[in-house]
């Protein structure tokens, strides 16, 4: 029966033959894993994020994504030096501590990297990662996910101002039919979805999708666990929730009308043209569609390479259009919708005039607008237009939506680092 209930599953969502490139569970590690208390069903909690963290794939079923030939040679300019955390201070509840103490004893950061144009300001890989170690990114992945449903609109794949059910017909009857791609995106879609303290997902999503393995849930993919959802709170467009149904939903959608499945479309389009200096692996359900909102594994610099490139109006080091411009400027740009939105949600209170569009905040602090991908536990890729910086970091704090952890990064970590970017100028 179950062997019937997969190839409905793939069939409904439009999966490419990429099934046979799907990876099962690494064996060997989970019994290695096995003998520190750790296993699929807990791997994920924040007690084991130190260890987990930067091999996340290796717990679930995920697909490896290959850099292709446009590999750059190294194209930052080593100014290593130039930036020194340990004399850079910024407060916490006892007062004034330097970077490092921040970031390594308070935060459970795990690696960081600083650019200023293609000069390489700082980096750093503690926890026994090194340059070549990947990291799970979270809920980074949303802005790539956004960013391919973005190449797929310049390729006149998508228009986001269409109803969902105009793409997934199997939707109709849910709280998504009516709702457009583009609310969506924007987490505007007023869906009435329980989320537990500290998450932004029901625990369906997470088993639909095996996260934490098997389970008799009786939801198989993560298609299925979306059709469960039937109510919304709010009017479409009119408040900012941050919940990972939207993201998975995009995902589908971009899936859906590409025809070459989300996997296969990153890699072509973004990853193989990135300059990515090694593999990305995208943890997946059991259908073999990837966590759209949440399981991209990427080495830090290579999270840094993709900061880069959206400073580079979306081409990369070869000069080559990899990412749409008009993309990337109607985030920096935001709309009276978004902006409206936004003073809805929670996250307003430390960030006021800010926006999120298109699975991507734009946030104006102390002084520096910036463009954030965030990912819990410590995942972020900060992007300052006005000084060409990038900041790249990757953690293990052991909580997931904290008020404590998000102050420390965007209203201490992140400007402390950027004011003194801007003072090497």
């Amino acid at each position: 029966m179950r062997s019937v209930i997969v190839v409905l599953a793939v069939v409904s969502i439009g999966l490419p033959a990429l099934a046979d490139d799907l990876m099962p569970p690494d064996q060997t590690f989970l019994e290695q894993a096995g003998r520190f208390g750790i296993s699929q069903e807990n791997w994920d909690s924040g007690e084991f994020a130190a260890v987990t963290f930067p091999e996340a794939y290796k717990f679930t079923r995920h697909y490896v994504i290959e850099p292709g030939d446009a590999v750059a040679p190294e194209v930052w300019v080593d100014a290593r030096g130039a930036l020194k955390l340990d004399g850079l201070v910024a407060r916490d509840a006892d007062g004034e501590h330097s970077l490092d103490t921040l970031l390594r004893d308070r935060l459970l950061n795990h690696s960081m990297v600083v650019l200023q144009g293609n000069r390489l300001l700082h980096q750093h890989f503690w926890n026994g990662m090194t340059a070549a170690s990947t990291h799970l990114d979270m809920s980074v992945t949303k802005s790539f996910t956004a960013s391919l449903a973005g190449i797929a609109v310049s390729e006149g794949l998508l228009d986001m101002s269409r109803p969902v059910e105009a793409y997934l017909p199997d939707f109709i009857g849910t709280a998504f039919e009516g709702v457009s791609v583009q609310d969506v995106a924007d987490m505007n879609s007023g869906l009435d979805i329980p989320t537990p303290p500290f998450m932004s997902w029901d625990p369906g999503l997470t088993q639909s999708q095996e996260w934490n393995g098997p389970n008799d849930s009786g939801l198989f993919g993560i298609d299925t666990y979306l059709k469960t959802i039937s109510a919304r709170k709010f009017e479409p467009g009119t408040h900012y929730q941050y919940q990972d149904p939207n993201t998975e939903m995009l995902g589908l959608i971009t899936n859906a009308v590409t025809g070459t499945g989300l996997a296969d479309y990153f890699q072509e389009k973004i990853w193989s043209r990135l300059g990515a200096e090694g593999p990305a692996f995208w943890m997946a359900d059991p259908a073999g569609y990837p966590v759209a909102s949440g399981g991209l594994n990427l080495r830090t610099r290579d999270l840094a390479h993709f900061g880069r490139l959206f400073l580079n109006g979306g081409r990369n080091h070869l000069g080559e259009q990899v990412v749409p411009e008009p993309f990337i400027e109607a985030i920096w740009n935001g709309n009276d919708r978004v902006r409206a939105a936004w003073k809805t949600g929670k996250e307003a209170a430390l960030a006021p005039n800010g926006w999120y569009k298109d699975q991507i905040r734009v946030l104006n602090i102390k002084g520096h607008k910036i463009m954030v991908f965030v990912g819990i536990h410590g995942q972020v890729l900060v992007m300052d237009r006005q000084n060409d910086a990038v900041i790249a970091m990757n953690g293990g704090y052991p909580q997931t939506e904290t008020w404590r952890m998000n102050t420390l990064l965007f209203d201490q970590i992140v400007p402390a680092i950027l004011e003194a970017v801007q003072r090497l100028d």
